[in-house]
């Protein structure tokens, strides 16, 4: 497990946020819990009341996916929710419709990538009450089943830097099909 993603208390997890605002995060999978990091980050995304959106870019999940679950609690919550689903995802194409078309019932805005996108991003937009909007990030190679984690050596990068933040909601903006931007900050 990441050293700062330790919790201080067995019986709560840690505070994912508290630990990126202390600085950058990275991950390096299967060596360090992905559960415990990527899956955490979302988890408590979805979870924490002060997130008001979250934007996800999903190239090859689980059937049993906590992300997808934890994403289609956030949209039921009256978040704003927003995934990429990546259709054309070897081996993956039946699954990823399925968590497309729930996620669009539980109230998300899912669309589909016309191309492979073999790797992710999340982005989860906090404004705790009286304080400014700050943008938390995930972004890395590989792809969001939990299982494969335990697999493939893949990493991923935890920041709250406002210019990376910007720079993955305009690439998010881009492959959504809502922006043309080329120049990015980072």
């Amino acid at each position: 497990m990441p050293p700062r993603l330790v919790p201080q208390d067995e019986d709560e997890p840690a505070d994912v946020f508290a630990a990126i605002r202390d600085g950058d995060i990275l991950v390096h999978h299967p060596y360090e819990s992905f559960a415990a990091s990527t899956q955490r980050f979302i988890s408590q995304a979805a979870s924490d009341p002060d997130v008001l959106s979250i934007q996800d870019d999903l190239y090859r999940t689980s059937g049993d996916s906590p992300i997808v679950r934890d994403l289609i609690s956030a949209a039921e919550q009256g978040k704003q929710v927003v995934v990429l689903v990546e259709i054309k995802a070897r081996f993956d194409e039946e699954a990823n419709i399925v968590w497309a078309r729930k996620l669009e019932q539980a109230g998300a805005t899912s669309s589909t990538a016309g191309r492979p996108q073999d790797a992710l991003q999340d982005v989860a937009d906090r404004s705790p009450r009286g304080s400014t909007l700050r943008r938390y990030v995930h972004i890395g190679t590989g792809n969001y089943n939990s299982g494969t984690a335990r697999l493939y050596t893949d990493f991923g990068l935890l920041s709250c830097r406002p210019e990376l933040g910007a720079d993955v909601s305009d690439l998010f903006n881009v492959l959504t099909g809502l922006s043309r931007q080329r120049d990015f900050r980072r």
